[in-house]
């Protein structure tokens, strides 16, 4: 059994390099809306039996560039939101702090963020437990953060593949089990 996991392509939406917690959430909104620019994804040849797909624009366009069959749309892979980890009037940090402060904040279970680490981890494993098993080769496209977590899921769950610190977009990983 083989399963692809690809994030969605990049996304054309600048940001400023200093920026308030209200211009990142400001920022935030503007991505999920946001256009991707396309590439040519190398895909090995594979031919997949089934493809899952986030509901979010920018991972249905770039699902349809790779896959022609029929998508699963799924809701459970969307990405994990990032919000501010703290509330700034004036105070601007840069867009990178921002970021990956979000992200700590989702490790260390702050409320500042959307969803917690068990809220994700319980996402993860629904989703597979519901997709269908009986298919040979099976595409999941969808996000970045996502898909770092999903594959420590799979691999827990016996699968092979690469661990994977940083995600690429519009590149894809595969995993196996006998």
């Amino acid at each position: 059994m083989r399963i692809g996991l690809l994030r969605h392509f990049k996304v054309n939406c600048p940001h400023k390099r200093m920026m308030t917690s209200e211009e990142f959430r400001e920022w935030s909104e503007r991505y999920e809306g946001a256009k991707v620019i396309k590439k040519k994804v190398e895909m090995y040849g594979n031919r997949w039996d089934i493809c899952y797909v986030s509901d979010l624009p920018r991972a249905i366009t770039t699902a349809r560039e790779v896959y022609s069959g029929n998508m699963k749309i799924d809701r459970l892979l969307r990405e994990v939101d990032n919000a501010p980890f703290i509330h700034t009037e004036k105070l601007k940090l840069p867009f990178e702090v921002w970021h990956i402060c979000g992200r700590l904040a989702w490790f260390f279970k702050s409320k500042s963020q959307p969803e917690t680490i068990e809220g994700t981890k319980r996402r993860i494993r629904k989703f597979l437990d519901r997709i269908d098993w009986s298919k040979e080769n099976i595409l999941i496209v969808f996000h970045g953060f996502m898909l770092y977590n999903l594959q420590k899921e799979l691999r827990r769950r016996g699968f092979k593949g690469d661990k994977l610190r940083k995600v690429k977009n519009g590149v894809l990983y595969e995993y196996f089990r006998e």
